[in-house]
């Protein structure tokens, strides 16, 4: 008889790595995982059976298993499961949920952080961080299909480790705790509380994200304390294919490049769950070329995640460029800041972000996988494979469109009709309702003008991109009627020693245009850089 293959959650490919990230591990790790028969049951046995993998990787994770009515639920108390304690005796640090799909990454990036006592934070943050004089309670709502949640999530639990006595990092999954997200109002990832106020939508910075933990109320981006400047040949703003890229060739031709992102590496292609025309792959997650991209750029030049430009000052032959970090002085700039998705203007859109209005299907949608109903505004390839990615989860979802006919791609047309996905023409959004959370919306009829209530859950926006064209506009660059940079050919803006390249010069926006724009423009800022084109020729 041939005996049956054990069925496993980490694959041997994935167990290779996770080996690697492990041998980092120095002291021993407890995990108190409280499970019940609750109506997470499923999620339950998914931790449980996650958490004895791990031990079979490394011996110095150290679980216990605890019912929910026991006496060490009632003296840490815990009231939901599955509920994960991480060094329980010396930090305060939750996961609430399973810590499935994308939190997964940050599960295992905080058992070497509670090992070694090592954590992501910078020599600043933590400097700043040893201010905090209160105790700080912090909820990071998360999902496992947000490629954002996991470096919020880190920033909550490294402070927690950093301040063991007063910081208490709760992460919590919001489809598994819908009586939690529905208290605090919560429909999109990730979000953070600080003593239960909101404090931020979306990925924050470190810097803010510190200065939060010390303040208790929302914070904006400002300039670091300056100390020695940092010179460079080229800093590329936005590390998406075409910033990626353009470090590629940049440093491979010598030039000394950093690459600054303010929020995560890949851009919008971080976020789409499948590109499928991009030569080379066929179906590929859009996450995992971008991952694949940055390993690749990371080779060759420095990547700072989470450092935003706050202000670019030109001197008489190059840049000073100042960060929520440092300040960096250049003989290049670069633009690869993309585009961001475009909102609709409409009342009640401002109120309910993240109470049921979304722009990230990837991000947002686990929450509504259990048969709930949205809308997908637009159509584009953007809204079609949106509205394809919320099918396949478990949503409900409908299109709504403005005109009689769809602009996506014949292929993703078929695929709306296969997979049943109703879509409603020659029809708008007028008013998105409400109460805490999105109870519906008011659509008109693009033809006869008339109007009707549509009860849904949630409305996710696709219909277009606006550039992030701040930062273009501080240096004074030539911007379009839409506001995108004006380039020549060489991918040269009106400013010189400025250049860019993708989707904030608009046009096609394609992973596979934003990538040869960027070749030719790290070319273009080489040959400028030996024989300045704008000097006289003798």
């Amino acid at each position: 008889m041939t005996k049956k293959k054990r069925e496993v959650l980490i694959q041997e490919d994935s167990r290779k790595v996770l080996r690697g990230d492990f041998a980092q591990l120095s002291d021993p790790v407890a995990l108190l995982l409280f499970t019940d028969d609750s109506e997470n049951k499923p999620f339950n046995v998914f931790v449980r059976k996650l958490v004895s993998e791990l031990v079979e990787i490394s011996d110095k994770v150290k679980p216990v298993f605890e019912d929910l009515g026991g006496a060490a639920a009632a003296k840490h108390g815990i009231t939901r499961t599955p509920t994960l304690l991480l060094q329980p005796e010396k930090y305060r640090i939750r996961f609430i949920g399973a810590p499935a799909g994308e939190e997964a990454r940050t599960l295992v990036l905080s058992l070497i952080m509670a090992s070694t006592g090592k954590t992501i934070l910078s020599d600043q943050a933590k400097a700043r961080l040893a201010d905090l004089k209160e105790p700080r309670n912090v909820k990071i709502f998360v999902s496992p299909t947000c490629p954002y949640c996991p470096q919020q999530a880190a920033l909550a639990v490294a402070a927690a480790i950093e301040r063991p006595g007063l910081v208490t990092a709760e992460i919590i999954e919001i489809f598994e705790n819908k009586e939690i997200a529905s208290r605090f109002n919560v429909s999109s990832v990730p979000q953070v509380f600080i003593d239960d106020h909101l404090v931020g939508l979306g990925l924050q910075l470190e810097e803010v994200f510190i200065e939060e933990l010390l303040t208790a109320v929302p914070v904006t981006p400002r300039p670091a304390e300056y100390g020695k400047k940092i010179e460079k040949d080229l800093v590329i703003v936005g590390a998406g294919p075409a910033g990626l890229t353009a470090a590629i060739y940049a440093a491979r031709s010598g030039l000394r490049t950093v690459v600054l992102e303010k929020a995560n590496i890949g851009g919008q292609v971080a976020i789409t769950p499948v590109v499928e025309n991009y030569p080379g792959f066929s179906r590929i997650a859009g996450r995992s070329l971008m991952d694949m991209m940055a390993q690749q750029a990371i080779s060759y030049s420095d990547i700072h995640e989470g450092e935003d430009v706050v202000d670019v000052v030109k001197t008489a032959t190059l840049f000073e460029v100042s960060t929520t970090r440092t300040t960096y002085v250049t003989k290049a700039i670069l633009l690869a800041t993309g585009a961001e998705s475009r909102k609709l203007g409409v009342p009640g859109e401002m109120q309910f972000q993240g109470r049921g209005v979304s722009y990230c299907a990837a991000c947002d949608g686990y929450f509504f996988k259990d048969g709930k109903k949205v809308i997908v505004v637009g159509g584009g390839n953007t809204a079609a494979t949106e509205a394809l990615y919320l099918k396949n989860i478990g949503v409900d979802v409908t299109i709504v469109h403005r005109r009689d006919q769809l602009r996506a791609e014949k292929y993703l047309r078929q695929s709306l009709e296969n997979n049943n996905i109703p879509i409603i023409f020659n029809s708008t959004v007028k008013e998105i309702r409400g109460e805490k959370l999105v109870t519906g919306v008011v659509i008109e009829n693009t033809a006869d003008r008339t109007t009707r209530p549509l009860p849904v859950d949630g409305v996710f926006f696709a219909i277009g991109y606006a550039p992030n064209n701040e930062l273009a506009r501080k240096l004074g660059v030539g911007l379009d009627a839409e506001g995108y940079v004006t380039v020549d050919a060489q991918h040269r803006t009106t400013v010189k020693g400025i250049y860019a390249a993708g989707d904030i010069t608009g046009g096609e926006k394609q992973i596979v245009t934003a990538v040869g724009q960027a070749a030719v423009a790290a070319t273009t800022i080489f040959e400028d850089i030996a024989n300045p084109y704008w000097k006289e020729k003798t």
